[in-house]
C-alpha cells in the first residue's frame, strides 16, 4: 500500500511540473527568439510639412514612396479618437500582455458557430506587428504576428504601441496614420475631430477602400453609426452624445492636397534636406487669412495683364523680422506663367528702387540735404549718359523732388560724388546681396537697375527705413536667427522715408518706391508702413518685356490692395534729435542773406550740415561750384576786373546757378545776366576763357514755326561761346554731331526741346513749336 502511495504521490507531482516544464520551456524559446529576432518600433520616415507658427497646414509632401504620413503624439490626437479605437479594437489594451488568449478563444468559437468569422481576435499590439513585420495571412503567420505582439508588449510601452499604430494604420490610397487620414478627408488635424468623426477614423481602417469617405460615404456612415452603438453598449460614450453625433453627416468630398504657399514650402524642405538630420516639420511665421488673401488676389490681378505674366509679393514685420506673406507666384498651378518658378528669390533687375539708398548714403556722408540742388539736364558721365524714363528733363531740382518723381540724372549725379563701388560695398553689407555680372565692377549704371537683385533683398533693405535704418534679414521661419545690419544713420531713414510719404502720387500712409528695370522687364514697387515693408514685383519669369508696363501703373496698384488688406497704421516715428527744418536759398543750397537768396526752399538738415551745391562730373574735370561767387567790379564802370589788371575794383558777391541749367532758368538768374563783362581796359589776354557764356542762337525760346502743308521747315542753330566740343539734345535724344553748328529738318505740328552742353558743363536750352499756316 505504501509502494502505491508514493507512485500515485510521484505522478500527481509530475503531472503539476508538466505545466511548468512546458511554460518555462516557452519562456526560453521566446527569449531565444527575441535574441535571435528582436523587435524594435522605428518609425517609418513622415512626410515633410510645413505649418504656421500655429500649426496650420500649408503644405505636405509625400515620402520617397509616395505615401503621405504625418507623424503625431499621443497628445495631437483628439481623446475621442483614442476612446473610440481602443473601444472598437481592443477593449483589455491595457491589460493583456500583447496577445488576448480570452478575445482568440472568442474569436475561435464563434467562427466554428457560424461557419464564418464573425469577431477578430487581434489586439492592437498585433496589428501594430503585423503593420511593423508584415507576413502572409497563414496561420503560420498569425502565430509570428503573436509572437512579435508579445516581444512589442514586453520592450515597449503602450503608450509607444499605441502611437506607432496612430502613425501607421493604413486609412485607403496612400493615406497612413490618422494625421493624414484626418487633414485629408476632414480638413482638420486629429486633435479637433468631432466623436463622429472619431468614429469614422477608427472603423476605417479595418476596411479601406469599402469605407473611403470620399467614394462610400453611405458605407463609412453605416459602419460610424456601429461602431458608434457599440461605443454607447459599452458606457464609453453616453447615449446622448451618440444620438448627436449621428445627426453628422459624412459627405463625399475630394481628398485635400494642401498647397497654401507653395513655393515657400519647397523651399524650406529643399533647403532642409541639405541638412545633416532633415526636418520633418517646418514652421513659417506666415499669417494664413493674409497668404490666403493675396494668393487669392494675385491671379485675378495679373490675369488681366497678360498670360504669361506672374507676380510675386512679401510682406515683413519690421519689429521681427518674420515674413507674414509670401507670394512667389501668381499662379503655382499655371505653367503658361512659369508660376513654378519663385519670384520672391528670383535674381532680377531693380530698376530705379535703389535710388533712397543713394540720397540716404549723400545724406550721411554731408554731401546732400533734402533740399539739394540737383542737376535733371542732359549730362555725361564719362562714356555713360543716362537719361529719364520719359525722355524729358526738369533742370534744377531738390533731392526731394528728384527721389518723389524717380529721376534718373539726379541719382546718378550722386552716386558718383560717393562713388559707386562705396555704395555697393554698403548694400552688400548690409545685406542687399547684388549681383554684378561676371568680371564687372560697380558702376554708375547701380543706380538705375544695372545690378541684380531679388524681391527678398529688396524688402530687406526698405526695412531700414522703418527700422531707424537697421535693416533686418527676413526671417522664413521663427527658428531663423534675427539678423540686421546697418544701411544708414536713423535721421537719413527718416528723411528719406518722409519725402517718400510726401510725394504727392504716395499711397495713404505708405513710403512708396517703385522701379521699372530697362525694357520694362520688371515693376517692381516697395513700401514701409508703420510695422511692414511690402515688396511687389510684376513680370514675365522668362524675362521678356512688357511694353507700356512700369512700377507706378503695373506694380502699385497691387501694392495698393495689399496694403489695405493689411490695414497697418500709417503713423511715422517721431523725427530723430539730428534732423532739423531749415530754411535754405537756391542756387547755393546754403542759408543765405536776401541778396543772395533766388529761391528759398524747405529742407531736411541732418546734423545741421549745409553742404553747398556741387557740379555734376568728376569725369569731366568740374569739381565744387562756386555758388556764391566773389567778384572784383571797378566802381566807375561796374565791369569785371581779371586778376593782374592794374584797374582799381571793389569786392563783391553774386549768386550763380551751375552752368548746365541755364537753359532752364528765368532770364534774369542766368549768369550772362549776373556776371557783368571785363573792363575792356585790361588786356584781353587776363580774361578766363572758361568764363564766356554759353548761348544758343538761332531761334527763341518759345518760338512759333510757321510752314506751308506738307512741307519741312529747316532751322539752322549755332553755339555762341562755351567751349567745344558741344552737345546737342533733341527732344532727349542725343545728336551725333560735336560742331558748334546745326541743320535740323523740323516736321509740322510738333514740339521740339534742344538743348546745347559745352565741354565744361555749361549749357543753354530752347523750346519751339511748328504748326502749319
Amino acid at each position: 500500500m505504501l509502494g502505491l502511495a508514493r507512485l500515485r504521490r510521484r505522478r500527481w507531482v509530475i503531472a503539476l511540473a508538466i505545466p511548468g516544464v512546458l511554460v518555462g520551456l516557452t519562456l526560453l524559446i521566446l527569449l531565444v527568439i527575441d535574441r535571435l529576432a528582436p523587435v524594435d518600433l522605428t518609425p517609418r520616415p513622415g512626410s515633410q510639412v510645413v505649418t504656421t507658427e500655429h500649426d496650420q497646414l500649408l503644405r505636405a509632401f509625400a515620402d520617397a514612396e509616395g505615401v503621405w504620413r504625418y507623424p503625431v503624439t499621443l497628445a495631437e490626437v483628439s481623446p475621442y479618437y483614442l476612446e473610440a479605437l481602443i473601444g472598437y479594437e481592443d477593449r483589455f489594451f491595457y491589460h493583456h500582455p500583447g496577445v488576448n488568449p480570452f478575445a482568440l478563444i472568442r474569436a475561435v468559437g464563434q467562427a466554428l458557430w457560424h461557419g464564418e468569422v464573425v469577431s477578430g481576435g487581434s489586439t492592437l499590439t498585433m496589428q501594430v506587428a503585423r503593420l511593423r513585420y508584415p507576413e502572409p495571412r497563414t496561420l503560420t503567420g498569425k502565430l509570428k504576428e503573436m509572437v512579435r505582439a508579445l516581444q512589442l508588449d514586453w520592450h515597449y510601452s503602450k503608450a509607444e504601441i499605441l502611437t506607432y499604430y496612430l502613425n501607421h494604420a493604413p486609412f485607403g490610397g496612400t493615406l497612413e496614420g490618422v494625421q493624414a487620414a484626418s487633414l485629408s478627408y476632414l480638413g482638420y488635424p486629429a486633435q479637433d475631430l468631432t466623436r463622429a468623426q472619431a468614429a469614422l477614423l477608427a472603423v476605417l481602417p479595418q476596411a479601406p477602400s469599402r469605407y473611403r469617405p470620399d467614394r462610400h460615404p453611405e458605407r463609412a456612415e453605416a459602419a460610424r453609426n456601429k461602431l458608434m452603438q457599440r461605443l454607447a453598449d459599452q458606457d464609453i460614450w453616453s447615449p446622448e452624445a451618440v444620438a448627436d453625433a449621428r445627426e453628422e453627416r459624412v459627405i463625399a468630398v475630394p481628398i485635400q492636397r494642401y498647397q497654401t504657399a507653395p513655393l515657400l514650402a519647397r523651399r524650406l524642405v529643399e533647403t532642409a534636406t541639405t541638412n545633416t538630420v532633415p526636418k520633418l516639420t517646418h514652421r513659417t511665421a506666415l499669417n494664413l487669412d493674409w497668404q490666403r488673401q493675396v494668393e487669392a488676389l494675385v491671379p485675378a490681378y495679373v490675369q488681366a495683364i497678360d498670360r504669361h505674366v506672374s507676380a510675386a509679393v512679401m510682406i515683413m514685420d519690421n519689429r521681427t523680422g518674420l515674413v507674414r506673406t509670401y507670394v512667389g507666384s501668381a499662379d503655382f498651378t499655371d505653367p503658361a506663367r512659369a508660376a513654378h518658378v519663385d519670384m520672391v528669390s528670383a535674381i532680377r533687375s531693380p530698376g530705379s528702387t535703389l535710388k533712397p539708398f543713394i540720397y540716404g548714403q549723400a545724406l550721411d556722408l554731408g554731401l546732400v540735404h533734402s533740399a539739394s540742388l540737383l542737376l535733371d539736364v542732359p549730362l555725361r558721365f564719362g562714356d555713360y549718359r543716362p537719361v529719364n524714363f520719359t525722355g524729358g528733363f526738369s533742370g534744377p531740382v531738390s533731392l526731394a523732388s528728384a527721389l518723389q518723381q524717380s529721376l534718373n540724372l539726379p541719382a546718378v549725379q550722386v552716386l558718383e560724388q560717393i562713388g559707386p563701388a562705396r555704395f555697393y560695398l554698403a548694400l552688400q553689407q548690409a545685406g542687399g546681396e547684388l549681383q554684378l555680372p561676371a568680371n564687372a565692377r560697380p558702376s554708375l549704371a547701380v543706380a538705375l537697375g544695372g545690378v541684380g537683385t531679388s524681391l527678398e533683398s529688396l524688402v530687406r533693405l526698405y526695412s531700414a527705413l522703418g527700422r531707424e535704418g537697421q535693416t533686418i534679414m527676413p526671417r522664413l521661419s521663427p527658428d531663423d536667427p534675427r539678423v540686421q545690419s546697418p544701411l544708414m544713420s536713423a535721421g537719413a531713414a527718416w528723411i528719406i522715408r518722409r519725402t517718400l510719404l510726401d510725394a504727392d502720387n504716395a499711397l495713404p500712409g505708405l513710403a512708396v518706391k517703385t522701379g521699372t528695370s530697362y525694357g520694362n522687364r520688371d515693376s517692381w514697387a516697395l513700401a514701409v508702413s508703420q510695422h511692414h515693408t511690402l515688396g511687389v514685383w510684376v513680370g514675365q519669369p522668362d524675362g521678356s518685356a512688357l511694353p507700356s508696363h512700369f512700377g507706378r501703373q503695373t506694380a502699385v496698384p497691387l501694392l495698393a490692395r495689399v496694403a489695405a488688406m493689411i490695414g497697418d497704421s500709417p503713423a511715422l516715428p517721431a523725427k530723430p534729435a539730428s534732423v532739423t527744418r531749415e530754411t535754405v536759398c537756391w542756387p547755393s543750397g546754403r542759408p543765405e542773406n536776401e541778396a543772395l537768396c533766388d529761391q528759398p526752399q524747405e529742407a531736411w538738415v541732418l546734423d545741421g550740415t549745409f553742404p553747398s551745391t556741387w557740379m555734376h562730373s568728376r569725369d569731366a574735370g568740374l569739381n565744387f561750384n562756386r555758388p556764391v561767387t566773389p567778384l572784383n567790379l571797378n566802381p566807375e564802370s561796374g565791369l569785371q576786373v581779371p586778376l593782374g589788371c592794374d584797374l582799381p575794383a571793389a569786392r563783391t558777391h553774386v549768386a550763380l546757378w551751375p552752368a548746365p541749367v541755364q537753359g532752364w532758368l528765368r532770364p534774369d538768374w542766368r549768369s550772362r545776366e549776373r556776371l557783368p563783362g571785363f573792363d575792356p581796359r585790361c588786356p584781353p589776354q587776363l580774361v578766363p576763357v572758361a568764363q564766356q557764356p554759353l548761348a544758343l542762337k538761332g531761334a527763341s525760346d518759345g518760338s512759333r514755326l510757321m510752314v506751308e502743308p506738307g512741307q519741312d521747315i529747316d532751322l539752322s542753330l549755332w553755339a555762341e561761346g562755351g567751349q567745344p566740343p558741344f552737345h546737342w539734345y533733341l527732344n532727349g535724344e542725343q545728336l551725333t554731331t560735336e560742331e558748334p553748328e546745326l541743320d535740323l529738318a523740323l516736321v509740322p505740328l510738333h514740339r521740339y526741346q534742344i538743348v546745347l552742353v559745352d565741354q565744361s558743363g555749361q549749357s543753354d536750352r530752347i523750346q519751339i513749336q511748328t504748326r502749319v499756316r
